[in-house]
């Protein structure tokens, strides 16, 4: 194997970037800025982000995937960052040494995990094969499938989880698609959307109903294979399925000594509560001082914090902490024009709810391209 630093010079603080989230998107834009400071980034992650706020469009067909991407690579290179295009496959955080996909041994002085999240199957048999709501590669495949089906088709898809990114992908395919798709959407609690709020879930059911969508409750999904799922202990076919049963987090964020599977453990001030040099932020984090959701804008947020840590880090100040917001805005792309607004017991839907989604989505993509 190769070892390396994240930098060839040594008075400096070599921080590795791994993975591109939206934490970390913020600080590779913020770069130069951290040279000044004293800090050198070094990115280990894929070459490019598809963002999770256009991802069931994109899979619907109502979005082209370069809408919703951003070329990490270019970002990189504007910004002057030695980028990596692979994955890490361990983390050391005693030697603080990374080891990659292909080998490399990277050591660092500072390390931050941005790995994001995967579905949970809370113990089902789910074939490989079978698309994912995360990681998105999973779920994007559908696109190309939906562009192949003839009208008329009328096929069978199964979407397990009745959360807001299962409904929101079950009324963007019910619209797209019409007599090509018959959706069901299998939710394991007694009531779809629980997390809204109570009139935002009836007035969801309705446009589903309407757009003759199935959703059933109560269902205790136990397989899903490419062909048929088993809910209950009876077989149901389909030509497709999605699962979209919540999200936990990756598997390297569960190693032992590193996390576990509600994720790695991390203070206000964002690093390993046991490794003051590892920091870890967006989905694969357990926020310990409380539990947050796994949403974006969490993600967001954290990168100013995380960029100011580095900034404190190389000249010996104090951290800055994360203060997370009790209430987050959250937009349901739900095809046809309209969306729906919550946050707290506050919701919004129609058009107007997809202007403003529109507005913050296609404002935050820009920022980077």
């Amino acid at each position: 194997m190769t070892a390396q630093r994240g930098s060839p010079t040594a008075d400096r603080l070599h921080v590795v970037l791994v993975g591109a989230g939206h934490t970390h998107l913020h600080v590779l834009d913020q770069a130069p800025r951290l040279r000044a400071a004293g800090v050198e980034l070094t990115l280990v992650a894929p070459a490019s982000f598809v963002y999770s706020g256009m991802a069931t469009a994109v899979a619907a067909g109502e979005r082209h995937l370069a809408e919703a991407s951003i070329d990490v690579g270019a970002l990189a290179r504007r910004r002057g960052v030695h980028h990596h295009v692979t994955r890490v496959r361990a983390v050391d955080p005693t030697r603080r040494q990374l080891t990659l996909e292909d080998g490399v041994e990277l050591a660092y002085d500072v390390a931050s995990l941005n790995l994001g999240s995967v579905v949970r199957t809370d113990g089902m048999e789910v074939d490989a094969e079978v698309a994912t709501v995360k990681p998105f590669d999973r779920l994007l495949g559908m696109a190309r499938w939906l562009a192949e089906l003839p009208a008329g088709a009328g096929a069978r898809v199964s979407i397990v989880g009745g959360g807001p990114t299962g409904l929101e992908l079950a009324g963007q395919l019910a619209h797209r698609c019409g007599d090509r798709l018959q959706v069901t959407v299998l939710e394991r609690g007694p009531a779809p959307g629980s997390g809204l709020p109570a009139g935002a879930q009836r007035w969801l059911a309705r446009l589903l109903h309407g757009r003759g969508v199935e959703v059933r409750t109560d269902a205790h999904v136990t397989a899903v294979h490419t062909d048929h799922l088993v809910v209950g202990g009876t077989r149901r076919d389909h030509e497709a399925a999605v699962i979209a049963t919540g999200l936990a987090a990756p598997p390297l964020a569960t190693t032992p000594g590193l996390g576990h599977a509600q994720g790695i453990p991390v203070t206000a001030e964002l690093h390993h509560r046991d490794q003051a040099t590892l920091y870890a932020v967006g989905d694969c984090a357990l926020f310990t001082p409380r539990p947050l959701p796994r949403i974006g804008v969490h993600g967001v947020r954290q990168g100013p914090v995380l960029v100011a840590s580095l900034q404190a880090l190389a000249a010996g100040r104090p951290l800055p902490r994360y203060r997370p917001q009790r209430r987050a805005l959250q937009i349901l792309d739900v095809g046809g024009g309209t969306a729906l607004a919550s946050r707290g017991r506050a919701w919004m839907p129609g058009p107007g709810a997809l202007r403003l989604k529109h507005r913050i989505d296609e404002g935050w993509l820009d920022r980077y391209r």
